[in-house]
């Protein structure tokens, strides 16, 4: 298991909150980021599936989106990058490693959100996955990620 707390986490959140303007809000009318350079493409993905609904169909959907995730991170997102989980742990982790998971037998950082928000981010930051909770949205960060999305679809996001 190649997950690694982070020592310093106020300097990884600082970074962040920094290059994309985070703003946490209660309210599903609030963005969470603006990133500060205007030329940062990104979008924001309605999540069409949820695990938490009790129906076995979509909580096999919401492993196979799992797998989809990983997928799109080991191909983007180079072998180590960040997880964060906003108020609570942040970890630095290889991409190509076992996963390892929590109460509810998901990541210890959940690829969509379930009442917290949680980042998954490359080494430069650059690169994001940005689940909001209260929108129950997805914001992908990077114009290669946007055009991988929009050019081959994502099974739980539209």
């Amino acid at each position: 298991m190649e997950w690694y707390e982070i020592e310093h986490w106020r300097a990884v959140d600082d970074k962040f909150c920094a290059q994309y303007n985070f703003r946490p809000s209660c309210s599903i009318f609030a963005k969470a980021i603006e990133p500060r350079d205007s030329n940062v493409v990104f979008k924001e993905y309605k999540i069409v599936a949820n695990r938490y609904t009790g129906n076995d169909d979509l909580e096999k959907t919401y492993f196979d989106g799992e797998k989809w995730t990983k997928d799109l991170f080991l191909r983007f997102f180079g072998e180590e990058m960040y997880a964060l989980d906003w108020y609570n742990e942040n970890y630095r982790f290889l991409v190509d490693t076992e996963y390892p998971r929590g109460e509810y037998d998901e990541w210890y950082v959940p690829y969509l959100p379930d009442g917290d928000y949680y980042f998954f981010l490359n080494m430069d930051m650059s690169l994001a996955w940005l689940g909001h909770p209260w929108r129950n949205t997805v914001t992908v960060v990077g114009a290669e990620l946007v055009a991988y999305i929009e050019e081959n679809g994502c099974p739980f996001l539209e």
